[in-house]
């Protein structure tokens, strides 16, 4: 997460629990009022009026500016503080107050760590015993029973407020992790992209333009009856053809749309196979009918290839495509040296997301993917995928 979000978090909270500050005092107000007067001290109006005060302030500063960590601590203080008062003076271990004490610890759980707010769910339940043991309105031995209850009661809420703790930061680490690797896609997509139109750039410029120079050169010696001038224009043309014809190639669904899943297959594990140096066999069910889902096949394949390519080290990689039901997989399978345990899950922190962008992709279509490796045992891929995704 970043600095800007964790302070936006942060002040979100303390403006929510400001406002729950707020919000008791009518609470306690009209709870004090169904109550006999007598369990009530001439202090409590006092401190009822001090709590209002103090509410009021730390909502105004909440939405003024951002709480520090000493302030936030000097507030969590003062909490306690007026809660332990406010059940002194109105009524003790039978105050209808009592239920601020459970407020403490979920307070706690939305900003503190899991061990800080069991610390501090302890200091609930010691000021509260403090505030009821030794109250006028309690008598020992006859109240144990009632202390009892209300302290394994409180225990129990400071118990969930752990867990609660525990959850709210474990969401805010995924999310962190999400907002990490969302932001890591999408620079790898702008990387991608660029990459791309530099390799189309190139080619074009190196092969494609050269050749259509060479055969304008070639044209004009035709002209003037050079010998073997007319051959050499046409193997320029031809190559031009071919180079840029893979090129567009490249450009699915263009080449699905022409030439049909299986070429578009064999094109993908021919050039992996001349980086990677291994035998490269695409099989492809006939039966199959894979619809607008080809477009993810053939990213899948692509993807799956250059890994394989880059760090596979195999002999031999087949490509295997078949229907699965209402879906179509595709299985890529190597021979190769396998992927060491615990590689995938680190892959994205050393932004290699090639695989984790792949997936996002075919599981926001439906789909799926299972990578099974181990290492010097080759590695197997398949990925499914709706025929209508």
């Amino acid at each position: 997460m970043t600095a800007l979000a964790g302070r936006l978090r942060q002040a979100s909270e303390a403006r929510g629990i400001a406002i729950l500050r707020i919000a008791l005092v009518p609470v306690a107000l009209l709870s004090v009022s169904a109550e006999e007067a007598a369990r009530t001290t001439g202090a409590f109006p006092w401190v009822m009026a001090g709590f209002a005060v103090y509410a009021a302030v730390s909502l105004v500063a909440s939405l003024v500016r951002e709480a520090g960590r000493r302030a936030t601590t000097a507030q969590a203080l003062a909490d306690l503080v007026f809660a332990a008062l406010l059940v002194y003076t109105s009524g003790g271990p039978r105050s209808a107050l009592i239920y601020i004490f459970y407020v403490l610890p979920i307070a706690a759980a939305l900003r503190l760590s899991p061990s800080l707010t069991a610390a501090w769910s302890g200091l609930a339940i010691v000021a509260f015993l403090a505030v009821a043991v030794p109250h006028p309105e309690t008598s020992l031995p006859g109240d144990w029973d009632l202390l009892v209850g209300d302290s394994l009661a409180l225990a129990w809420v400071s118990g969930a407020a752990v867990m609660l703790s525990a959850l709210v930061g474990l969401r805010q680490r995924e999310l962190a992790e999400l907002a990490g690797t969302r932001r890591a896609l999408v620079q790898q997509a702008l990387d991608a992209e660029a990459t791309e139109r530099r390799r189309l750039a190139e080619q074009l410029h190196d092969h494609a333009l050269q050749n259509v120079l060479l055969a304008r050169q070639e044209v004009a010696d035709v002209a003037r009856g050079v010998p073997g001038a007319e051959q050499r224009l046409r193997t320029a043309l031809d190559e031009t053809d071919r180079q840029l014809r893979h090129e567009v190639f490249q450009m699915h669904p263009l080449a699905l749309e022409q030439a049909g899943l299986t070429a578009v297959l064999d094109d993908l594990a021919g050039a992996a196979a001349r980086r990677g140096g291994f035998a490269a066999q695409v099989t492809v069910d006939p039966a199959v009918e894979p619809g607008r889902a080809a477009d993810l096949l053939v990213s899948s394949a692509r993807e799956l290839l250059a890994n394989a390519a880059t760090h596979a080290r195999a002999s031999r990689v087949t490509v295997d495509v078949a229907a699965a039901g209402d879906a179509v997989e595709l299985r890529v399978r190597d021979d190769g040296r396998g992927i060491p345990a615990g590689r995938l899950q680190s892959a994205v922190m050393d932004r290699h997301i090639g695989i984790a962008a792949l997936t996002e992709r075919l599981r926001a279509a439906g789909g799926d993917i299972h990578i099974s490796s181990s290492p010097g045992h080759g590695t197997s891929a398949t990925v499914r995928v709706p025929a209508g995704a």
